[in-house]
């Protein structure tokens, strides 16, 4: 319902500066055209609205007015041909198998929101894609920041031609989701020794065996976590 409103607003916005510039300047061909603000020669230009879907379910909506109105119901079906249709032009990423035949800046987008759902699967499609990733302009990346899901984080990592490095911006990312990942595993380990009775010297004996970390670390982590 928005897209058809958006298209008949700018409708409405050129058929009014048509109006305004037809009365400025008084060149109406017949009373008729003086009235109506339009001359027969005028022609608006065609809007056409595309709606960028990059949620994380599947679009499910309705993608026509007819479908919102049920109009292939029996008791609706006379009505069809006297009730204007509305379609709208919407893009979702995940539905789309051929990527090739975007520019390269669409293709990029698409392609990184297919495999949104995973961290891996994102560091691993900008590796591949390291030269465009490499100097990003800060327009796409900011984009990209929103279509992802501000909730990655992702953080500028600027370079000298004055893009933004987005490989090193996810590795960072992916490198903070590995030591948040092992803090977890670390804190639920020492909490489930000191609940069997091991004392704090073999707790911090296993901690190093177990995580491969240095004894001054495993002291630490028994600090941190009372």
């Amino acid at each position: 319902m928005r897209g058809m409103l958006y298209d008949a607003l700018s409708y409405a916005d050129q058929v009014s500066e048509i109006r305004k510039n037809r009365k400025k300047d008084r060149t109406y061909g017949s009373p008729a055209e003086f009235l109506s603000g339009l001359n027969q020669t005028d022609q608006l230009f065609p809007i056409i609205t595309i709606i960028f879907y990059y949620g994380e379910k599947e679009w499910d909506g309705k993608q026509e007015l007819h479908g919102l109105l049920g109009i292939d119901r029996e008791d609706y079906k006379l009505l069809k041909k006297y009730v204007p249709n509305y379609k709208i032009n919407l893009i979702d990423p995940r539905k789309l198998d051929e990527l090739m035949c975007f520019q390269t800046d669409l293709q990029i987008v698409f392609g990184m929101l297919k495999c949104r759902k995973s961290k891996e699967e994102l560091l691993g499609y900008v590796e591949k894609n390291q030269e465009y990733f490499s100097s990003i302009d800060e327009e796409s990346y900011n984009a990209l920041r929103v279509m992802l899901g501000s909730e990655l984080g992702l953080k500028e990592k600027k370079v000298k031609t004055g893009g933004i490095d987005m490989c090193k911006a996810l590795d960072d990312l992916y490198q903070d989701g590995v030591k948040k990942g092992l803090e977890q595993g670390i804190e639920a380990f020492i909490a489930d020794y000191r609940e069997e009775g091991f004392s704090e010297e073999k707790i911090r004996t296993k901690l190093v065996k177990r995580f491969l970390i240095t004894p001054d670390q495993a002291l630490d982590y028994c600090k941190m976590i009372v």
